[in-house]
């Protein structure tokens, strides 16, 4: 019990609470991790992460994917010890225990900004039971807190967890440049001001974070996903980003339950209420830092660089967008101290509770949807990829144990490795592997004719069963159709290409519905 003890004089009492809502968490995260059927993006990095000799090979194949190298390194260490894709789910889950043990039982925050972020959907779902790397900068970003002061002496210790940072993901940059806005304006706002030394403290830091964020983005770009960004000819950027800073919350309505989701779908003119309503809920959260102007500047800032990534480079996942509650939360934990001894107006009292008021119902929305991932994933039971189903199925018919398996779309194999060896076809790419390159400089228009001639120019080459995943539900198509998948790719059918696909191939399978992804398919095995 003395491991997990966070103040010497706090009560036994809060001690074990403390103790018993963690273990709380460990049980329910450690649940929905083990259960959840892994999908392409997890297994992607894992296929980056084994490939290659060494370490130096991995990291040059995986230059240009999107995502910098910490989390790639940690799967090939584990890998390397554990021989096995299940590392996957353990170093997930270990990093995010990490986290939580941290914002439990060190961070000093109120029991109620406690309690929902640990339950929130972020916390028990997206970091840890989805083995990303994004759950790598909760972790990281915990450090710096607990990190600040003593780090804050020289620098080198906060610029160090800075570089790390910033190497975790490419929108952690944009946290990183957070951090360094808080600490700038803390310098220059701090009457009587502080020593030369403080000064010298945070240029270490701020250039050790530069050659962290270089190097991030040296291993970042020149990205060969080319075609996995926002399109934006034709636009305007002015008015691109002015729209963006007018209604912030259109770029931040993953933050609703599914279930309001779902009417923002549905209803155009909830839509816009619903944004609008996201609009007040993640600017009025920066009131709760009112009375600590460095901390409201550096989360402002935090807020718009995200939506110039959102708007003008890539639009943003849950997973993206949670990193900036985990900031404010961060951000919380570090003015705290310096907050309570703040006498404030009574005005301003009031805005930093109307801010806070708009953090905790932000907060409590992720609660919601972490109730509504452990329902769906234990209740209704239905699953975010069928690829564990998939490979239980290959696994039993003896006949298709050296089958070839290729998909439209080619992602759709992608998390296989995890359950199968058989080989997979990119057709896209025309190539045999597993990591699909989102470019532009490939078979950008496919038809069903095609697919079929090169699952049987396979079956001849290859002496080898071919095994073909559809999404597209073949007995639904009754008119000629063009199907958008992906960024840039095309699939097009028509009846009679359909016709000529089922005389040739045997339905021997089909998935049911999936939740949060679209890894459900029709699995046909070539005659």
């Amino acid at each position: 019990m003395a491991l997990i003890v966070s103040a010497i004089d706090e009560p036994r009492s809060a001690r074990l609470g403390k103790a018993l809502i963690f273990m709380v968490w460990l049980a329910l995260a450690s649940a929905l991790c083990w259960s959840e059927t892994v999908w392409r993006d997890e297994v992607r990095a894992l296929s980056f992460a084994i490939q290659g000799d060494n370490f130096i090979d991995m990291l040059r194949l995986m230059r240009g994917d999107g995502h910098p190298a910490v989390w790639h390194i940690l799967l090939r260490a584990a890998y390397v010890v554990v021989g096995s894709p299940v590392v996957l789910k353990i170093v997930a889950l270990t990093i995010a225990a990490a986290s939580a043990y941290l914002l439990v039982f060190r961070l000093k925050l109120p029991i109620s900004i406690m309690l929902l972020s640990l339950f929130g959907s972020f916390s028990i779902f997206e970091y840890a039971a989805m083995s990303r790397n994004y759950g790598i900068s909760m972790l990281v970003i915990f450090l710096i807190v607990l990190s600040w002061e003593k780090g804050a002496r020289n620098g080198i210790l906060l610029g160090l967890l800075f570089a790390l940072l910033a190497n975790t993901n490419v929108h952690s940059v944009v946290l990183v440049g957070g951090f360094l806005a808080y600490w700038f304006f803390d310098l220059v706002l701090t009457r009587p001001r502080p020593a030369l030394t403080a000064y010298r403290a945070f240029a270490t830091a701020g250039a050790i974070a530069a050659v962290g964020i270089v190097l991030c983005f040296l291993t970042v770009y020149p990205t060969f996903n080319d075609a996995a960004q926002n399109d934006l000819s034709g636009e305007n950027f002015a008015l691109l980003v002015l729209r963006a800073f007018v209604a912030p919350g259109s770029h931040f309505l993953a933050f609703y339950p599914d279930a309001v989701i779902e009417l923002v779908v549905a209803y155009p003119v909830a839509s816009r209420l619903l944004a609008a309503l996201m609009s007040v809920l993640v600017c009025g959260s920066l009131l709760t830092l009112a009375n600590r102007l460095p901390a409201l500047i550096a989360a402002a800032l935090v807020l718009s660089g995200f939506l110039l990534l959102f708007t003008l480079v890539y639009p943003g996942g849950y997973r993206h967008q949670a990193l900036w509650l985990v900031f404010m939360i961060a951000i919380i934990a570090l003015t705290q101290r310096k907050a309570a001894g703040d006498a404030g107006n009574e005005a301003a009292s009031g805005i930093i509770k109307f801010g806070r008021l708009c953090f905790l119902i932000l907060l409590t929305l992720q609660v919601v949807s972490g109730i509504e991932k452990v329902n769906r994933a234990f209740v209704a039971e239905i699953p975010l990829s069928r690829s564990k189903e998939l490979g239980a199925f290959i696994q039993s018919r003896p006949d298709l144990k050296d089958a070839i398996i290729m998909a439209d779309p080619d992602y759709l194999v992608e998390a296989l490795p995890y359950y199968v060896s058989n080989r997979t076809y990119l057709l896209r790419e025309e190539r045999f592997g597993a990591i699909v390159r989102f470019t532009r400089n490939v078979r950008l228009s496919l038809s069903l004719a095609d697919i079929l001639e090169t699952a049987h120019r396979l079956q001849e080459s290859e002496h080898a069963p071919v095994v073909i995943l559809l999404s597209q539900r073949l007995d639904q198509v009754s008119a000629p159709v063009s199907v958008r998948e992906s960024y840039v790719w095309w699939l097009s059918l028509t009846p009679d290409d359909i016709a000529a696909f089922q005389s040739a191939t045997n339905l021997v399978r089909r998935f049911g519905p999936v939740a949060g992804s679209d890894e459900t398919y029709d699995v046909y095995v070539v005659k």
